[in-house]
């Protein structure tokens, strides 16, 4: 039976990279074409609900690959703790999932998910903190595990969640230029609006994708 569960954990463990990364890259590759200013305004707003359907399958991989790694980590005896505190992470990753849904499902009513947007930001900071906190006290010998390439993966997933919160300031200006130039905004002065936020969020984006890498590689060749 604890083979059985381990197994089940690993797939879905490796799914989540899988939609994790993938998804990422198709939600990045159409940004471009939602900046750009010489496709028709409905052919973009095509294109950026699109992205925003793509971009639920990173944000709901994040939670659940944690939920997943710890819940492997018990089974197979690398993470010392257990009962109540894999029920914890479980529920914290499905919070977190539930918050994601809840915004993508009412994204039309800005000031609707205000509050949940919010509780997404700080959520993200608590676990950051609480994944990176885990991890250096691992490495230091007085942690959650003894095995210093899962303390590395909780230290590579903390990373990518603050570069995480890193990319949705410098994408923060992109979503409104689109809205604007859908009202009847100035396209190109909007457009290029879009262009430099995309700019700037690339090497982050890039940095994740690294990131994501590393810890499947880790996974495959050190555990």
């Amino acid at each position: 039976m604890q083979i059985q569960l381990y197994g089940v954990l690993l797939l879905l463990h490796v799914l989540l990279f899988a939609y994790w990364l993938g998804a990422d890259l198709g939600v990045f590759y159409g940004a471009r074409f939602a900046a750009d200013s010489s496709y028709s305004i409905e052919t973009r707003q095509t294109i950026g609900s699109i992205m925003a359907f793509v971009d639920m399958a990173p944000r709901l991989s994040v939670p659940l690959v944690g939920a997943t790694g710890i819940s492997m980590g018990v089974v197979s005896g690398a993470i010392g703790t257990g009962g109540i505190w894999v029920w914890a992470v479980w529920i914290a990753a499905l919070l977190w999932v539930a918050s994601n849904l809840y915004i993508y499902r009412n994204r039309a009513d800005l000031a609707r998910v205000q509050p949940a947007i919010r509780f997404d930001y700080w959520w993200r900071v608590f676990m950051l903190v609480a994944a990176a906190a885990a991890a250096v006290a691992s490495l230091l010998g007085v942690g959650i595990t003894a095995n210093v390439a899962l303390a590395a993966k909780l230290l590579i997933l903390a990373t990518a969640i603050a570069l995480s919160l890193v990319l949705r300031a410098l994408f923060r200006p992109y979503r409104p230029a689109l809205r604007r130039i859908v009202a009847g905004g100035d396209n190109v002065a909007e457009s290029a609006i879009m262009a430099r936020a995309l700019a700037r969020a690339r090497p982050v984006v890039m940095a994740i994708w690294l990131l994501v890498i590393a810890a499947a590689a880790i996974g495959l060749w050190a555990l």
